[in-house]
């Protein structure tokens, strides 16, 4: 354990956690996302927010706190504004020096130390105990490359010591720090040889990982009958096969609108309708949103039963069934592909048979 973090860890923890009176203090929302942090107006939307306070004498890095919902603090840091002190209010910051992460409980989570935004170094991570768990190494690649990261220190739960100085096992955990996510052999702080896994959530999928010296060979997901996948991105969303951005055009012709009692084709504009993209590929499970006229709903699904040739999504080569909303409303007035490709949106992997 290296002296300087346990005294830098002892002298922190006694920091007030309550909010900072400064008039000159901003206070951010922050909403965690599967894929990165934003920042929220409401309250009951944050997960945890974050204070700015202003920088030291002398010091060109900004103070951040952030804290838990419950005000236990959560992390502590300095970093740099970059051009705007608006940069502070996103989801990731520029560090710089030491930073220290917290469990809910208070007891620390990491040890990390930047510079000029990169992680630098030795970075230690602590199991919810407060034992060490493991260290990555932080080093240059190359004169002017940026850093990579070694695996370089591993401890199970009872203290003993599974990867030395980069040469070893290697065990990585979900956030229970009781199942284990995936594990495997380390030489020379790189992954090497077979490194299997277990994908959890959405559901439990099993894969493989190959590597030499670092360097992935292969990967190939399992389903619950043991049938391999292959594949190169860990999760693929569910496509049509000849474009998701044509999709609705063709949708829409296939759709025969009804007409209200007055003799008036009835408006589908503002509707969303939303359905199941199966393992193999074919719809189910037509839903619409929202109160919408019977008989237009049963144009529409009538249309659904018609679109074919559809690739479900996949997560780690493992085919899953994907629920998809779409909006009804026309596009054909835009010009952007990107755009009018931004209006669909799958709304999650579903788990198991839902």
């Amino acid at each position: 354990m290296r002296k300087n973090f346990l005294t830098l860890i002892f002298c922190l923890s006694i920091v007030n956690a309550a909010f900072s009176q400064k008039a000159d203090t901003t206070i951010v929302l922050l909403k965690v996302l599967p894929n990165f942090t934003m920042s929220v107006m409401k309250w009951d939307e944050a997960d945890y927010y974050r204070l700015i306070l202003p920088p030291d004498t002398g010091d060109n890095r900004y103070n951040i706190k952030e804290f838990y919902k419950d005000r236990k603090l959560k992390r502590i840091g300095k970093a740099y504004a970059g051009a705007s002190a608006r940069n502070l209010m996103s989801g990731v910051l520029m560090y710089d020096g030491d930073c220290i992460s917290y469990f809910p409980s208070g007891i620390t989570s990491s040890v990390s130390h930047y510079k000029n935004g990169d992680k630098d170094g030795l970075e230690d991570f602590f199991y919810p105990t407060g034992n060490i768990y493991c260290s990555m190494k932080y080093v240059k690649e190359g004169s002017t490359g940026s850093n990579i990261a070694l695996y370089w220190e591993c401890y199970d739960a009872e203290g003993n010591e599974l990867c030395k100085k980069g040469n070893g096992k290697w065990i990585s955990y979900y956030d229970d720090f009781k199942t284990i996510k995936f594990e495997g052999k380390v030489v020379d702080g790189q992954q090497d040889g077979e490194w299997p896994g277990t994908l959890i959530e959405p559901d439990t999928i099993k894969y493989t990982r190959k590597y030499n010296k670092g360097a992935l060979v292969s990967s190939t997901g399992y389903d619950k009958q043991g049938k391999a996948y292959p594949f190169e991105n860990e999760q693929e969303k569910a496509s049509y096969r000849i474009g998701e951005v044509i999709f609705l055009d063709i949708l829409r012709g296939h759709i025969k609108i009804p007409k209200d009692s007055t003799g008036k084709k009835l408006s589908m504009d503002t509707a969303h309708v939303s359905f199941v993209v199966e393992r193999d590929g074919h719809l189910d499970n037509f839903n619409m949103l929202g109160d919408v006229d019977p008989k237009l709903k049963e144009a529409v699904f009538a249309g659904l039963a018609k679109c074919h040739a559809w690739i479900p999504a996949r997560v780690y080569g493992v085919p899953v069934r994907t629920r998809v909303i779409i909006p009804l409303g026309e596009t054909s007035g835009f010009t952007s592909n990107s755009y009018r490709k931004e209006i669909m949106y799958q709304e999650k992997i579903l788990k198991g048979d839902q």
